[in-house]
């Protein structure tokens, strides 16, 4: 399956989606590494990051935490005061950031950019019409030029498997896992061939899918949604993600009122 969008549209779709995608780098000393990826949302007036919950199996200082100050190059900053949720359950593999420092929320919003949960979907019932793609900051494109730290932002198009992969080691979560291929090469947005890297760093990155949008003039805003959280995948094989209604379990144990919101938004997203 090909995705229905030219040069222009899918150059417009990796400027959007990497407006919101913001690598998470743990400092040592001098440098800096990509440990996961996230993505920045606003529900119901408050500021998170939604993410993966192993990432804090590899951090014990959450201090040590940092994201550059917008997508293309700016000067490190860490979090500031934040609060985590991951969930009760160690086999749902995703986990939520809390931003609680109005200067860290004031620096996202002026060289990054939020979603909300219109931005959100439940994936397509039929996995045959999911045009998905996933985007993160895979750590072996990231490197150290001049004192900065570079990740390069990776886009790749790939298709949602109708079946649960041979082999898994992982326990498989009905209703929560879901997986797609990913071979030795995938097809980046723009149609071009590329070669996969390792995605070690996508981690915690976000699942698109594109939509039909009721919107008369074309937008990439209302073109992609986001439908799960990247979490763990076998390199020339499989990646795998969490749905959003993972979020919305998690989401439950913290605010009512945001999981309501969640749920309310996954309920009424088109699934064809």
């Amino acid at each position: 399956m090909s995705i229905d969008i030219n040069e222009s549209q899918a150059d417009l779709v990796r400027r959007f989606v990497l407006s919101v995608t913001i690598p998470i780098l743990h400092e040592i000393e001098h440098s800096a590494a990509v440990v996961a990826t996230g993505t920045l949302f606003k529900i119901a007036n408050r500021s998170f990051i939604i993410t993966v919950r192993h990432l804090f199996d590899q951090v014990s200082d959450l201090t040590l935490l940092a994201y550059p100050e917008n997508p293309l190059k700016g000067a490190l900053h860490t979090f500031g005061d934040i609060k985590i949720y991951k969930p009760d359950d160690a086999k749902i593999d995703v986990a939520v950031i809390e931003l609680h420092d109005p200067a860290v929320v004031a620096r996202l919003e002026a060289g990054w950019q939020f979603l909300t949960l219109e931005n959100v979907a439940s994936p397509s019932a039929n996995p045959a019409n999911g045009a998905v793609f996933v985007a993160g900051y895979p750590v072996a494109l990231t490197g150290e030029r001049n004192g900065w730290t570079h990740g390069c932002f990776l886009t790749a198009y790939t298709q949602r498997l109708a079946d649960v992969p041979a082999g898994l080691q992982e326990p498989y979560i009905e209703g929560l896992d879901f997986f797609f291929d990913y071979g030795h090469e995938a097809q980046a947005l723009d149609g071009r061939s590329v070669s996969t890297p390792d995605l070690e760093g996508v981690s915690g990155g976000s699942v698109w899918e594109f939509v039909q949008s009721e919107s008369i003039v074309w937008s990439a805003v209302h073109s992609v949604r986001v439908v799960g959280i990247q979490s763990s995948f076998r390199h020339y094989d499989f990646t795998r993600a969490k749905n959003w209604w993972a979020v919305a379990q998690l989401l439950e144990q913290v605010d009512e009122r945001l999981a309501s919101e969640v749920r309310a938004s996954l309920n009424r997203s088109p699934s064809a």
